[in-house]
């Protein structure tokens, strides 16, 4: 099955519009404390259905290959310009200074991706957490560096691989297919911890980086009060 006749099977057609149909609804989105939960168990259930269908070709190695590419590069870039910022920020002599850097996927819809119907469309704004959170593994992105002003800034390995070796993250991908691809481990999270489908992923190439440094300065003493929570007065 070509892409576009999965993301047209009745199934995935089905699961969509439900989803979609629940987060348009905005009056019974915002009051039914059950909505949230619906999407999420949904995209799971759409995830399965999609990766399911899919029988992988050599142009779905190459896709990939070209997104986990892209992917390093955009982390890359992300711990290049959290470095610049920790340097400037660590130069004003403000305290208790801690710094993340986070890499999402583009909020904007794939422009090669082969299927560009209005639907689509919509199901991406609800996967990139535009509309609300559904997956709260992608809370931090794909992949996010946290350190604070006394640490130093993970290596670039370190960030892509979580280790100084270079791993190839291919669990659940043909093993054969991937060994010379060096899968980092954003697409790892991407593709076994969240709702994203496969296909969903293939033809991303653009990202969001979000970086950011936090001070935290108290006026008065540091020295906190020790509470014994064994011992109370108020019933005196």
């Amino acid at each position: 099955m070509t892409t576009k006749e999965i993301f047209d099977h009745p199934a995935v057609k089905a699961v969509e519009i439900e989803i979609l149909g629940i987060v348009s609804d905005e009056k019974h989105y915002r009051t039914g404390k059950d909505a949230n939960l619906a999407v999420q168990h949904l995209l799971s259930v759409r995830k399965r259905i999609i990766n399911g269908m899919l029988e992988w070709t050599d142009e779905y190695f190459s896709l990939l290959s070209e997104f986990n590419n892209a992917l390093v590069q955009a982390q890359c870039e992300m711990r290049e310009r959290l470095s610049r910022l920790s340097e400037s920020v660590n130069e004003t002599g403000l305290e208790d200074l801690e710094f993340q850097g986070k890499v999402f996927l583009s909020y904007k819809y794939s422009e090669i991706h082969p299927v560009q119907s209005i639907r689509a469309r919509k199901m991406w704004n609800v996967l990139n957490g535009s509309y609300d959170e559904f997956m709260p593994l992608y809370k931090d992105g794909a992949n996010d560096i946290y350190f604070t002003g006394q640490e130093t800034i993970p290596s670039e390995k370190e960030t892509i691989y979580l280790s100084e070796e270079t791993e190839n993250w291919n669990e659940g991908i043909d093993r054969e297919k991937t060994k010379d691809m060096k899968l980092c481990y954003a697409f790892h999270n991407l593709y076994c911890h969240t709702t994203f489908s496969i296909l969903d992923l293939l033809w991303v190439r653009d990202f969001c980086i979000e970086i950011n440094a936090e001070s935290t300065h108290n006026t008065g003493s540091t020295d906190w009060d020790d509470i014994n929570w064994d011992k109370y007065d108020y019933n005196d």
